[in-house]
């Protein structure tokens, strides 16, 4: 099996390092494959997680090397963003400094941290450059959407009991069962093909958001079926039970509802809300009608009534005790990222954050997270500047969709980020922000570009 996996990421890198466009796509296929393979490999190897890494370097190193992956163009589109980026590159070197002289061989620390963002950085200046007449945005996200809803269709079948004796099915294969008592039922949270309820969570609402933005583009038997697939993704959302999973999928129906109603004429709006209520009303439908379990409502309930008490937790709490432990300048570069555990005989500070903030302040430091809060501001304002560009154009509903999935990404990190250090998680988000700023070049068609030589 170790083998079979080694060929298939093999060809799949042999397919970015000659087209990168169709590379990512690969690279997508493939990290999708990796969890359903790792439970049926002996041992249940965890540096499988990475199987896909080398894929999506290949797809950065061969866009690089036809001159797509213009840096300095990019920065200087967007002149706003590409002055706080410079200067939030700039100030790295100081917590690169600090944890490279942390402690023992913590400068390998430091090297993944440096090679976190920079890969975070190329895959946003990647997605900016994707889309050509012959392979545009929608197309990737299609390609994405196909691929998670036949991997979702895991969390029905878990929950209908075909994981007995099934690897492939659950986390009995990974020595984990999840479970939760915080309302004094047991809620069992269900992971499918996924190697957690997490990540299962997570892509179900993205499948979810997805699927409404390409219904929304769509007629007839197509919008048909991209309302079945966003019904499947409720469901596993429901199946998953994290309430992080349902945040998302809220903030991101109110922010798209937000922009269709700002610039969309009456017409496109009451097609919107009536796809909306659609796709809500059958999901609940089939949960209640097939899946219900009371113990499982209450517990998504909690999502509203401690809603403040989380924020004020994960988002206030953590920040400043965070910066009463590791101190002004935070512990340095990489410190936070998931998986430093994993590197040997590196000498790392306790780590107990989990909120997206307290993660920052831990790493960067309180002057890094100020400057990180300032680069999103900036990101919000250009990324939103791009939807407006787009009023009364093809591309306004993919540009606001795409907008309301970074929105639904941030207000789920303020409480947990845990999810957001899976590098498949972590690359496809920042290939997606950068798809969003294409928009800005968006006319009443396609945009007609070749891509040059080496």
């Amino acid at each position: 099996m170790l083998n079979g996996l080694a060929l298939l990421v093999a060809a799949a890198c042999l397919i970015a390092l000659t087209n990168w466009r169709w590379g990512i796509c690969a690279a997508i296929l493939v990290s999708f494959l990796q969890d359903p393979l790792r439970k049926v490999i002996p041992g249940a190897p965890a540096y499988l997680v990475l199987a896909a890494l080398p894929i999506w370097l290949c797809a950065l190193l061969s866009a690089a090397r036809v001159r797509q992956l213009p840096v300095r163009r990019f920065l200087d589109q967007f002149p706003r963003l590409g002055w706080w980026a410079r200067i939030f590159a700039a100030y790295l070197v100081i917590p690169a400094a600090i944890s490279a002289t942390y402690g023992r061989n913590s400068w390998m620390i430091t090297l993944l941290g440096a090679f976190v963002y920079a890969a975070m950085f190329l895959m946003l200046v990647a997605g900016w450059r994707f889309p050509v007449r012959d392979f545009g945005p929608t197309r990737l996200l299609a390609v994405y959407a196909v691929a998670a809803t036949l991997m979702l269709l895991g969390g029905p079948l878990e929950v209908l009991g075909h994981q007995a004796g099934n690897p492939l099915l659950g986390t009995e294969a990974l020595g984990h069962v999840w479970v939760t008592q915080r309302t004094g039922a047991a809620v069992y949270m269900h992971a499918g093909f996924f190697r957690s309820p997490d990540v299962m969570g997570w892509h179900a609402a993205l499948t979810f958001m997805v699927a409404v933005i390409l219904a929304f583009r769509s007629k007839g038997a197509a919008r048909g079926f991209w309302v079945a697939v966003a019904v499947l993704a409720i469901l596993n959302v429901w199946f998953c039970g994290r309430r992080k999973m349902l945040s998302m999928i809220l903030v991101f129906l109110g922010c798209y509802t937000l922009f269709v109603f700002r610039f969309a004429r009456i017409q496109k709006i009451l097609s919107a809300s009536g796809t909306a209520l659609m796709v809500v009303g059958l999901g609940w439908y089939l949960i209640t009608s097939m899946f219900y379990d009371e113990a499982v409502e209450r517990f998504y309930l909690t999502a509203f009534t401690e809603a403040d008490e989380q924020i004020q937790r994960h988002g206030v709490q953590a920040v400043l005790g965070t910066v009463r432990q590791a101190g002004f300048w935070g512990y340095g570069l990489g410190m936070s990222q998931q998986g430093v555990h994993n590197i040997p005989n590196v000498e790392t500070p306790h780590l107990w954050q989990e909120s997206g903030p307290g993660k920052l302040v831990a790493e960067l430091g309180v002057p890094g997270n100020v400057l990180y809060l300032g680069l999103g501001i900036a990101m919000f304002i250009t990324a939103y500047h791009v939807v407006r560009r787009t009023h009364g154009r093809p591309a306004f509903y993919l540009a606001a969709g795409l907008f309301s999935v970074l929105a639904a990404n941030v207000a789920s990190s303020v409480v947990s980020a845990q999810i957001f250090g899976d590098p498949f998680v972590a690359f496809l988000l920042a290939f997606l922000a950068g798809l969003l700023l294409s928009c800005a070049r968006a006319g009443p068609a396609p945009p007609a570009e070749t891509e040059p030589g080496p």
